[in-house]
């Protein structure tokens, strides 16, 4: 059993390059193609940091952000890495970074946080504690408990929501 982990030693990293056949109607990346990406990278940073005996499946995705987008000839990175964990619950930071190829400038395209949810029946799962290792890392660490009663605030809110909803 792993007692701790480094917010690196999850780290996954998706490159690509942007491509036509992934351009909407304005010429810049389809965000379903982003978040397509999204989902697969931040499951790699899951499984890097879970045990390898549990299973878990993508719960929701918050403080989403497209911020600049990615156009054709550009040089897409996804970066992911956990943040956090609690009960049964994993949260996963991920960033988008587009580079230029003509002018090598990287811009911030796209951040979010990604929970996964360990879909064993297990009572008592035991995460590794996350050392951060840069200001980054030390930020998003820190800052994960504001972000899960935000989280749990959010649940509380849909759950009333949800009874208004007509399904039909």
């Amino acid at each position: 059993m792993i007692e701790a982990i480094k917010c690196s030693d999850t780290r996954a990293v998706h490159e690509s390059y942007v491509f036509p056949a992934q351009l909407n109607n304005n010429q810049i990346q389809f965000g379903g193609e982003t978040l397509r990406i999204l989902d697969a990278n931040a499951g790699l940073a899951g499984v890097k940091f879970l045990p390898g005996d549990l299973s878990f499946v993508t719960a929701g995705y918050d403080h989403v952000q497209f911020l600049s987008p990615a156009r054709p000839n550009e040089i897409l990175t996804c970066i992911s890495y956990v943040t956090g964990s609690h009960k049964r619950a994993v949260e996963v930071f991920t960033k988008f970074l587009t580079t230029d190829t003509h002018t090598k400038e990287v811009q911030l395209a796209f951040m979010a946080f990604c929970t996964l949810i360990v879909t064993n029946d297990l009572n008592d799962i035991h995460f590794p504690k996350l050392i951060a290792e840069n200001d980054e890392e030390q930020y998003l660490l820190a800052s994960y408990d504001e972000r899960l009663k935000q989280r749990d605030a959010e649940l509380a809110n849909n759950k009333v929501i949800r009874g208004h909803l007509n399904l039909k």
